[in-house]
């Protein structure tokens, strides 16, 4: 009997464990933007930090992105547009999902800020760094083809924002996970 709880304590220890992420440089913060679900598979999303295009993300892949810390706006397109205020702090890693929805003609995108105290998004997070691609797609030279997007995304957030049940999530500085 003793046997089987010390058993069961222990599956459930290792239930919560997370994969640890790479911890950024000295200074920087680190964002890890993945895709956890196959839904729109033949779909790339684009993914920006505000104003700045970072690349197309494809399904089942990820990528890191290492950053100043503080205040980032980032954000998806595809049929539509989905934001995550972040507030990022120095030496800690972060993770971003992003969803891939049933749209009206194409997937839709949905972005959501993993938590390390959440066990589902723990166990996406060891799915995707066991089992996709790391697209390694960071690309700022691309920014400048995409102005046009950019700013009509920027009047979108400033709308959505003004809204009083505006729906923009938030990733806080508390939402990091372990690093090496």
């Amino acid at each position: 009997m003793r046997f089987l709880v010390a058993f069961f304590i222990v599956i459930a220890s290792f239930s919560s464990y997370c994969q640890v992420l790479k911890k950024p440089s000295e200074g920087k913060s680190l964002v890890y933007i993945m895709r956890s679900n196959d839904l729109g598979g033949a779909m790339n999303f684009r993914v920006y930090d505000k104003d700045l295009f970072l690349g197309a993300l494809p399904s089942r892949a990820y990528f890191t992105y290492e950053c100043e810390p503080g205040e980032h706006l980032f954000w998806a397109a595809s049929e539509n547009r989905d934001y995550v205020e972040a507030n990022l702090e120095a030496g800690k890693s972060y993770v971003i999902d992003l969803r891939a929805k049933m749209g009206m003609f194409i997937a839709a995108v949905g972005v959501e800020p993993y938590s390390p105290d959440n066990k589902k998004h723990i166990r996406r997070v060891n799915k995707v760094l066991k089992k996709h691609i790391n697209a390694n797609i960071v690309d700022a030279s691309r920014t400048e083809e995409k102005e046009e997007n950019i700013a009509k995304a920027m009047d979108a957030y400033k709308r959505a924002k003004s809204r009083s049940n505006n729906k923009i999530k938030t990733l806080l500085p508390s939402m990091n996970f372990n690093t090496n």
